[in-house]
């Protein structure tokens, strides 16, 4: 995902407002699923030289099997960066983000709530203006899914998509109809949405109102060259 002006600022905050959080010396793995090796990994670089491969294993056990919440706010810039940058080639956004409620960011000082909210609000917003390509509706039901893991609420991320006029908006909006599979009959609220069932229900209403019918309605006629638009109007109730 490229990054825009808001959210690298966004991810800068993060950077500044959880620095005061130091890694300790021992972050606590769990001996039956880490090795010293492990551990070792998390101090071999600065936060913001630790790559993909450094992270990924402590972003999946967070808070499960490894550490507490001091150390999860340690790392979390870095983390949300790498997601950022790699999506699901380092870890699930809604594993990413689901930690978030694990932590009970909701009980953190409002300085650092408020950067994390920034920060969720930026990535939606770069999110919904990347190019429309072929696995984009998996990627935003990810994002989705994750805000709805961390406790947020979904009606202000999709009040804002609908209100986004950008061509890849719309495109992506269209995608996400055509191949996510929220207009199925029978859609259930399955594997990570299984215990965020009043948000998975928030979101098949969403994509079934008559707003998002309308402007459905405007995007066929603006785009009838691409077959995904003409499958989202046509599965639209």
């Amino acid at each position: 995902m490229d990054e825009t002006l808001e959210l690298r600022d966004a991810i800068e905050s993060l950077y500044e407002t959880f620095a005061s959080y130091p890694l300790r010396d021992d972050t606590n793995a769990c001996s039956c699923c880490h090795n010293r090796s492990d551990e070792q990994r998390l101090h071999a670089k600065p936060l913001r030289k630790l790559n993909e491969d450094d992270l990924r294993q402590y972003a999946a056990d967070a808070l499960f099997v490894w550490g507490d919440a001091n150390d999860f706010r340690h790392f979390l810039p870095r983390i949300f960066e790498l997601t950022v940058a790699y999506g699901d080639g380092f870890e699930d956004p809604q594993v990413v983000i689901g930690k978030l409620d694990h932590a009970e960011w909701k009980y953190w000082p409002d300085v650092e709530q408020q950067s994390v909210e920034r920060f969720l609000k930026a990535v939606w917003d770069c999110r919904l203006n990347v190019e429309t390509h072929e696995y984009c509706e998996r990627e935003i039901e990810h994002w989705l899914c994750g805000f709805a893991k961390a406790g947020s609420q979904l009606s202000p991320y999709l009040a804002a998509w609908l209100a986004t006029d950008t061509a890849n908006a719309r495109l992506n909006l269209a995608a996400f109809l055509a191949d996510s599979g929220f207009l199925k009959p029978n859609c259930d609220a399955t594997d990570f949405w299984a215990d965020r069932s009043e948000s998975f229900a928030e979101l098949v209403a969403w994509v079934r109102s008559d707003a998002v019918k309308a402007k459905m309605t405007k995007i066929a006629a603006e785009f009838p060259q691409h077959a995904f638009v003409e499958r989202a109007y046509i599965l639209l109730p």
